[in-house]
């Protein structure tokens, strides 16, 4: 390789590394924004948590997170629609994302578009099968739709995920009595119980 070659190889890799380095900054300074909006939703402070994210998506616009704490955000504030429209970006920048998905169908579940949710809700329990809130939203939501066998088969599945969260088992149980399961309705009432029992134990004693 010629000296001219050489040099110009060098120069090359040097503004790759460059460049490099500026994005990792960069990225590291979105984050600190994505922060700092974080805290000040955790405020209250809904205005000046908005210019955080600005400032955050305008380093880097391509910022998965950014637009799902916009979304979270917009839901605080009662704006649906404008939650769903920041929801979508995230989620198509990170497809794999089961908690945007989820966010997703609460947002529509708000607008009383059950089918949209239930939608989601299955993304998000397929994007990760152990996430038990979206089992019990897919399964809340099919409850409602009088679909009953499939409300309890996802509200199972929530159960035995997080057994300690008594809604899951309330409206399981309400869709085995509507269905005449009357022995299974009740277990799943001496669970809950039970559940009750401990977590008032827990407080007792400290």
């Amino acid at each position: 390789m010629k000296l001219a070659e050489i040099e110009y190889t060098m120069k090359m890799m040097t503004k790759s590394k460059h460049s490099a380095q500026k994005a990792l900054t960069q990225k590291q300074i979105a984050q600190d924004y994505l922060a700092l909006a974080q805290k000040y939703r955790e405020q209250g402070r809904f205005t000046k948590a908005m210019s955080a994210l600005r400032v955050a998506l305008n380093i880097v616009p391509a910022y998965a997170e950014a637009y799902n704490e916009l979304g979270l955000i917009h839901r605080k504030l009662g704006e649906s629609q404008e939650a769903i429209l920041a929801y979508q970006k995230a989620l198509k920048l990170n497809p794999k994302s089961a908690t945007t998905a989820l966010n997703l169908g609460i947002c529509y579940l708000y607008q009383e578009k059950e089918d949209q949710a239930l939608h989601y809700f299955k993304r998000a329990v397929q994007n990760d099968p152990q996430y038990a809130y979206a089992f019990f939203n897919l399964g809340s939501t099919y409850f409602d739709q009088g679909k009953y066998p499939l409300a309890i088969e996802a509200l199972e599945k929530a159960i035995h995920l997080d057994p300690a969260y008594l809604a899951s088992y309330e409206i399981c149980a309400m869709a085995h009595l509507i269905l005449d399961q009357k022995d299974k309705a009740e277990d799943l009432y001496k669970k809950s119980e039970g559940f009750k029992r401990q977590a008032r134990l827990k407080n007792v004693i400290g």
